[in-house]
């Protein structure tokens, strides 16, 4: 569709994540502290640490490795925690710890918020709304999926044979026990006690919906206090039928593709490819003698239900713009974030099967909104998703549960929750509706 041979696109972000690694300036870090001897981890390096008598026993703590990479603003630092889920090479999850310290390895923030992100996107698009709310007081967690840890450069992709949507809700649950036990960690509080606020984006939405319906959810370490899904179409209201019918059909299009043993989406490399384009060579004219490649960028990202043959809404976008310029996301620093991290190319293609599944009211696709019980604001992005979303939470989540609120936000795109120029003023209306539903254990 945007080019002739997809391999070489591939070949020339793989030539771009090089260049850049060599030539990015080394950054000073903390080394890594096994959890196992982070007592004498810590002395070494000359950081005290204080035992408190509720903190979570080591032995019992989920994760890997923990590493405290330093301060990213004020008093607020960023941690890096590990955590390993299966056998394979590219088998674990990385949580990525936005909190204000007191000293190293010591917080008083003793409330947690997990940001669950959405398709093929990592903790770099997510950053800045989690500092946001690290500012605000709590511990604050993105939770990178298994994909960014793929290559650039991977061309046997049949590990994704076992990444099926219920290994995600297993990782995930690991990634709730393992926000909690960190935090634990660091404030001396008990695990058990700790809340957790749940925002999940696009994908991460989708994620965290079925997960609120499901047994992990049930289990303490596993709980989710508050649920913020934002944008996504769970199914569809009944009316929508012509889009419902399109869903069906990506469906059935997606589950060939895994019956013939492919099991990566590679969308997200394409798009990177338009994104190096319009970077590198911003007036050449590559994909169209008409526009050029940062013209083609801005016509993806402003009109991006233009380029998939079964678009979730009419107006679907990811940024508002047009072929002048996108109008509330400062470019540059777009290209710089898809390019350098933010983006990665691979994901498993069973999640976008289950989205299908759901949207296309396909048997067996369905989420049981009754066990859905927790306060859920469901925040629909005007240009994304949008209303169309809401629909299945006010409706089906609704009936059973007395504390679902739903808003529409702008008409700024799919993407605007992340780095627009005023994407802070959502996270504020999100803190505010926190607000309104603290736990009664308050």
């Amino acid at each position: 569709m945007i080019g002739e041979n997809m391999k070489t696109r591939i070949n020339l972000i793989v030539s771009f994540f090089v260049l850049l690694a060599v030539s990015s300036p080394v950054s000073a870090a903390v080394p890594d502290l096994q959890i196992g001897n982070i007592h004498t981890r810590l002395d070494k390096l000359g950081i005290s640490y204080t035992s408190a008598p509720f903190t979570v026993s080591q032995a019992c703590l989920p994760f890997t490795e923990s590493s405290r990479i330093g301060p990213v603003s004020g008093n607020v630092v960023e941690y890096k925690i590990k955590v390993n889920v299966g056998p394979g090479e590219y088998d674990n999850i990385t949580l990525t710890n936005y909190v204000r310290e007191k000293r190293p390895w010591t917080t008083k923030a003793d409330k947690n918020l997990v940001i669950l992100p959405g398709h093929a996107l990592t903790e770099e698009f997510y950053s800045d709304m989690a500092i946001y709310y690290a500012q605000q007081g709590y511990s604050t967690y993105i939770l990178d999926r298994r994909e960014t840890n793929v290559q650039a450069d991977e061309t046997d992709f049949s590990f994704m044979q076992d990444w099926t949507f219920e290994e995600y809700l297993q990782d995930t649950y690991k990634g709730i026990n393992t926000s909690r036990s960190h935090t634990a960690l660091l404030s001396g509080k008990s695990a058990e006690n700790i809340e957790v606020t749940a925002i999940g984006h696009s994908h991460g939405a989708m994620l965290l919906t079925a997960y609120e319906a499901s047994e992990y959810d049930d289990l303490p370490a596993g709980s989710v206090d508050r649920a913020v899904p934002v944008d996504i179409i769970i199914e569809y209201n009944p009316e929508n039928s012509e889009l419902i019918q399109n869903q069906m059909q990506e469906f059935a299009s997606i589950t060939e593709s895994i019956e013939n043993g492919v099991y990566a989406d590679d969308s997200m490399a394409g798009m990177m490819y338009v994104a190096c384009m319009a970077s590198t060579e911003p007036e050449g004219y590559n994909f169209s003698e008409l526009i050029t490649n940062r013209q083609f960028f801005r016509l993806m990202a402003s009109q991006t239900y233009s380029f998939s043959a079964y678009p979730y809404t009419p107006d679907y976008h990811y940024w508002s713009g047009n072929l002048s310029g996108l109008y509330y996301v400062d470019e540059n620093r777009l290209l710089n974030l898809t390019l350098t991290g933010g983006a990665v190319p691979y994901a498993p293609k069973y999640l976008d099967q289950y989205m299908a599944g759901l949207m296309g009211n396909v048997e067996g696709y369905e989420i049981n909104s009754s066990r859905i019980d927790s306060p859920v604001l469901y925040v629909g992005l005007g240009g994304g998703f949008g209303d169309y979303g809401a629909w299945w939470y006010e409706n089906e989540v609704g009936n059973t549960n007395n504390r679902v609120t739903t808003i529409s936000w702008n008409d700024q795109g799919h993407s605007s929750l992340l780095i627009d120029n005023n994407s802070s003023e959502l996270w504020t209306l999100i803190d505010d509706w926190i607000d309104d539903n603290k736990s009664l254990n308050n």
